[in-house]
């Protein structure tokens, strides 16, 4: 029995030293992790903070830059106030003259389209009436999709041909007889 508490004993102290080495192996890696962790972290705030102070200095550099200008447009303001209004004037004036410059351009090109359109209906109105003309009361009428001459007086009507004899006429005045 005292040889089995022996045994025992020293198992558990081995296995009691080998659990304390690993539980310092894994404090070791831990600590090292956490330490390159922060230098890493250390190193990229140092970095942000650079980038962030030139940033800033750019920001303010450029600001002053516009105080400058500011202060120069402020006393140049002072001297050329009436220019202002009379800028804005001249920018309603050219806007308000290009609209109605537009609009007149417009009007113009619908005015000279009717009259292209008067111009052709003058040509066509003088062509038809040069044509000859049905006599009076006499009209073309269209009786089951066909067209006829209604009116005519058979007896009034110059019967015949022309063209040597191949194309049949109906004179619709009196004309001479062949």
């Amino acid at each position: 029995m005292g040889e089995l508490d022996d045994v025992t004993q020293r198992l558990l102290s081995e296995h009691e030293s080998a659990l304390q080495q690993q539980l310092s192996d894994a404090r070791r890696t831990t600590e090292n992790a956490i330490r390159a962790h922060s230098e890493h972290l250390a190193t990229a705030l140092s970095e942000v903070e650079t980038r962030q102070t030139r940033h800033i200095q750019t920001l303010e550099q450029r600001l002053a830059s516009a105080a400058a200008q500011a202060e120069r447009l402020s006393r140049a303001g002072g001297i050329r106030s009436w220019t202002r209004p009379l800028a804005i004037t001249f920018a309603v004036m050219i806007g308000l003259a290009a609209a109605t410059a537009g609009g007149l351009l417009l009007t113009d090109r619908l005015i000279d389209s009717r009259i292209q359109t008067l111009m052709t209906l003058r040509d066509e109105i003088q062509r038809a009436e040069s044509l000859p003309r049905l006599p009076q009361g006499v009209e073309i009428r269209t009786i089951q999709g066909e067209s006829y001459l209604v009116g005519v007086d058979p007896n009034q009507a110059f019967i015949g041909t022309i063209n040597d004899g191949q194309t049949p006429v109906i004179g619709l005045t009196r004309g001479k007889e062949d």
